[in-house]
């Protein structure tokens, strides 16, 4: 079931979970791998706020943080594994979409006496006891913000911080179209606890290294139209982020630049990772739906944002993923 903000189904979700949350004691909580700021910043969030209330909170995390969310407050008490000597009340699951794109990370799920589903893609199973999904949300930490905010207790500027990072880099700094009128409100509602979003903003998207800039040049570099320009297209390989010294998180947000090129429809960055796998993000101007060419891949995301993982070798990988855009490009 889907629940959308306001109505009363909502506020009775949000406030169920906000009760569970008050009543529990052990906490942990979990997001998609390779989190970006709404995976880490929802996890934070939670975490900040059972500090400030005395519960004791782990947030399970086993990837490289880009660089550009990792100076979060809390970033360093991320943990790989549960204590094996605690029974947790709730598991929160942050943005996980589905479960196949955990792996056998959703283990940890058994571990809680009940689980918890926030999460804001679209056509997403809740993988929890109990769900909380809001396809119109923001982010997680919209829908986050909401449950925290029924629990009556003060947030921390630590917990307003994660919370702000979350909603901000998922509606890309408010310029995206799910910046709705409610991720405005509560932006407003934490900056009025006191955010300094100038420094914020310089720390998200103002501070980068030197490997990052190379590695974003190759790519730049590569980058070649297709469908009469409708479509582009760039690439990395193992060998590359070799070379630069760079590694996967330092390409993050590559897709972002070709997506800005004037006329077109869709961007495409291919990466190839360990495994003989290659990752594949995509981009819409907003015409495409590159969600459901995605999920043909076993991937997901958003109409206008999504990713898939494929194996395979990059050129075969290539021109079998810009065949099938072309063909939906002319289909539209």
């Amino acid at each position: 079931m889907y629940y959308t903000w306001p109505s009363n189904d909502y506020d009775q979700q949000a406030q169920l979970i906000a009760n569970r949350l008050k009543q529990a004691k052990n906490i942990f909580c979990i997001a998609h791998p390779f989190s970006d700021g709404d995976a880490l910043g929802s996890q934070l969030a939670l975490y900040h706020y059972c500090q400030s209330t005395g519960k004791t909170c782990y947030c399970l995390n086993f990837d490289p943080l880009p660089e550009q969310i990792s100076w979060l407050e809390g970033s360093d008490r991320l943990v790989s594994e549960l204590p094996a000597d605690i029974d947790f009340d709730l598991g929160f699951l942050m943005e996980t979409t589905e479960a196949r794109r955990m792996g056998d990370r959703v283990e940890h799920f058994k571990r809680a006496r009940t689980t918890i589903h926030l999460d804001h893609h679209v056509n997403v199973t809740g993988l929890g006891a109990i769900n909380l999904i809001d396809e119109k949300a923001s982010s997680t930490c919209d829908i986050l913000y909401n449950v925290l905010e029924r629990t009556g207790d003060p947030l921390s500027l630590a917990c307003c911080e994660a919370l702000y990072v979350g909603i901000m880099t998922d509606t890309g700094n408010f310029r995206y179209n799910n910046s709705t009128p409610r991720a405005h409100e509560i932006a407003a509602e934490l900056i009025e606890r006191g955010l300094v979003v100038d420094e914020i903003y310089k720390k998200v998207y103002e501070t980068t290294s030197y490997n990052r800039v190379v590695i974003h040049g190759l790519a730049m570099a590569r980058t070649q139209r297709h469908c009469d320009g409708k479509m582009v297209t760039s690439w990395l390989d193992l060998e590359d982020f070799r070379r630069s010294n760079s590694s996967e998180v330092d390409a993050d947000g590559c897709i972002r630049n070709l997506s800005c090129i004037k006329g077109i429809e869709v961007a495409i960055l291919f990466k190839e990772v360990e495994g003989g796998k290659v990752k594949i993000s995509f981009r819409s101007t907003g015409k495409i739906d590159v969600m459901e060419i995605s999920r043909t891949m076993n991937g997901g995301g958003h109409k206008l944002a999504a990713g898939a993982q494929v194996d395979g070798k990059m050129d075969e990988t290539m021109q079998q993923v810009i065949a099938k855009v072309a063909a939906v490009i002319g289909e539209n």
